[in-house]
């Protein structure tokens, strides 16, 4: 009985170790969250700890609706890149979501600002 209950437990905690592993969170973006740019960046990088199933990407700007926006790769990745996101000047959220490799949904928000072109430094 005692080496059934110690099996158990034993089971017990991988499984809970593969649970928790198996959501994923933002390592990185480039630019940093929260960047105040000159200018829109030619492409946003998010890097995720373990591979992610990108689903949607918006951008969101001051009195304009959320705009769309294109990401790569459209398979699972660790690593997903957005070209040219047409970032105008003032505060721009970007909101993604994801599929994390166990399949629960996962999202985000970045923050950029980007400069007005009149801007003094």
């Amino acid at each position: 009985m005692k080496r059934f209950v110690l099996s158990s437990l034993a089971l017990l905690a991988v499984a809970c170790t593969f649970a928790a592993s198996a959501h994923t969170g933002v390592k990185s973006a480039k630019p940093p969250n929260e960047a105040v740019l000159d200018s829109s960046p030619p492409a946003i990088e998010i890097a995720f700890e373990h591979a992610v199933q990108m689903t949607s990407v918006v951008v969101t700007e001051a009195d304009k609706s959320e705009r769309k926006l294109a990401f790569a790769p459209t398979t699972g990745a660790a690593l997903i890149t957005i070209d040219k996101p047409g970032l105008h000047a003032g505060r721009n959220e970007i909101r993604w979501k994801a599929l994390s490799r166990d399949g629960h949904v996962i999202d985000g928000t970045l923050v950029y600002v980007v400069k007005a072109a009149n801007a003094s430094p």
